[in-house]
């Protein structure tokens, strides 16, 4: 039988290959790496939570999170995955951690118990078209300062297409783990990449397990259909919009040619109704360039 295939960045397999407690430890590592934190700081357990967020309101929106966790009990995480591009992307990844940040103070706490939030944005299309490094983080500043005012609130957005691996056998641990993602990289390259992070065998060992169950696969393709159709819709919506912007432009760009025309022929001293049968424009429309002439 021939072995089948699974886009990495499919949120169903994305779901449960890193929001199950069976492999919580390639959860945390994820993480640890995102956020810098060496052995001595590193996050050592974590809690998976709930990932439907009920609205604020009776007709606020519906909040769907691909993986939100609790580490250590002292920060809370937000794991989003996005395919498809969406310019609004930053709003609702502020939105998605600004609820998680403050509903801990419905529940009862002190601000000054509150704990930090953190957004992951694993994204599979450029948003940060000024930036050429595939890993950024935002974060609240104060002007002429260096460091962050707080730290309650933190975004990290990770662009897959600017990762650029020259030499696989010098890649850091979390470009590793953009590698995997991606899904760039052959067999041969996915043996280097685990000999630099060897958990990344543990992933590609239940990506396998994965392929092969029926069930699991069928709710797979399920989504894959969903997310080519999503895509497929942007598309289309993109093309009809370019399409209809060019016509609108060249409607506009006649226009003022018009207008041109009849402020030359009004400045010649031309009948009103002659100019309108020539340029098309309506007799209001000539007066009203007269007047600003």
């Amino acid at each position: 039988m021939k072995q089948r295939k699974v886009n990495r960045l499919n949120d169903f397999f994305f779901k449960n290959l890193m929001g199950d407690e069976k492999r919580s430890n390639l959860t945390l590592r994820f993480l640890n790496l995102i956020l810098n934190r060496t052995e001595e700081n590193a996050f050592k357990s974590i809690q998976f939570l709930k990932t439907e967020q009920d609205p604020l309101t009776k007709d606020g929106k519906l909040s769907i999170l691909d993986i939100k966790a609790s580490i250590d009990d002292e920060t809370f995480v937000n794991i989003e995955l996005q395919v498809s591009r969406q310019n609004y992307i930053i709003e609702r990844s502020m939105y998605y951690i600004s609820r998680m940040f403050s509903e801990q103070a419905v529940k009862g706490q002190d601000y000054d118990e509150l704990k930090p939030v953190v957004g992951i944005n694993l994204l599979d299309f450029n948003l940060l078209e000024e930036l050429s490094y595939w890993h950024n983080t935002a974060n609240f500043t104060i002007k002429g300062m260096d460091k962050p005012v707080t730290d309650c609130i933190t975004m990290h957005f990770l662009e897959l297409p600017k990762l650029k691996l020259s030499d696989v056998k010098k890649v850091k641990r979390l470009e590793a783990w953009g590698a995997y993602f991606s899904g760039v990289s052959d067999e041969k390259e996915l043996e280097v990449l685990c000999m630099n992070e060897p958990l990344l065998k543990e992933a590609l060992s239940y990506e396998q397990i994965f392929a092969n169950n029926d069930e699991m696969y069928r709710k797979y393709q399920q989504r894959e259909d969903a997310i080519r159709e999503e895509t497929t819709k942007i598309n289309l919506g993109e093309k009809r919009g370019l399409k209809r912007g060019i016509a609108i432009g060249r409607e506009q760009g006649e226009k003022i040619k018009a207008e041109a025309m009849a402020k030359d022929m009004l400045a010649d001293g031309v009948d009103i109704k002659f100019i309108a049968k020539y340029t098309k424009l309506s007799i209001d429309e000539i007066n009203a360039l007269k007047i600003n002439m």
